[in-house]
């Protein structure tokens, strides 16, 4: 298994963002190009969701709040969903996000999910709907 396929987070964590990083919907991530999962067209072919297993990505404070909120809603999903699908669909994504709320404070996440914004609740639903994956 490729640690891209992994279900830890291999993100770096920051304090700050690098500008030379171009974002994501989940993260920024610090070399496009070169990837772990290539895109057919070149950049990177990966879901969203996989970025948090990818050592390109970068995570700093702002991503907290929009983090924060997708793991809540695939804690919710999870009550809504066939347990089967859900387990193949949105498991490993789920425990990324535990091991990113590991390593941050409990206040730190409890802040963050209190700090979501109208645009982090709308850049979720469009990843949780497929709308942004390559």
């Amino acid at each position: 298994m490729t640690q891209a396929n992994a279900t830890v987070l291999a993100a770096e964590l920051r304090e700050k963002a690098d500008p030379a990083d171009q974002p994501t919907a989940t993260a920024d991530c610090h070399d496009y190009d070169n990837g772990p999962s290539p895109g057919p067209g070149g950049g990177c072919g990966a879901s969203f969701l996989m970025c948090l297993a990818c050592p390109n990505a970068r995570i700093y404070p702002a991503h907290h709040s929009r983090l924060a909120h997708l793991h809540h809603a695939l804690d919710n999903l999870r009550t809504a969903l066939d347990p089967g699908h859900w387990h193949r669909q949105w498991e490993d994504g789920h425990a990324r996000l535990e091991h990113l709320k590991g390593q941050i404070s409990t206040t730190m996440w409890a802040r963050a999910l209190a700090d979501v914004t109208d645009t982090d609740r709308d850049l979720i639903a469009l990843l949780l709907n497929g709308d942004l994956d390559p």
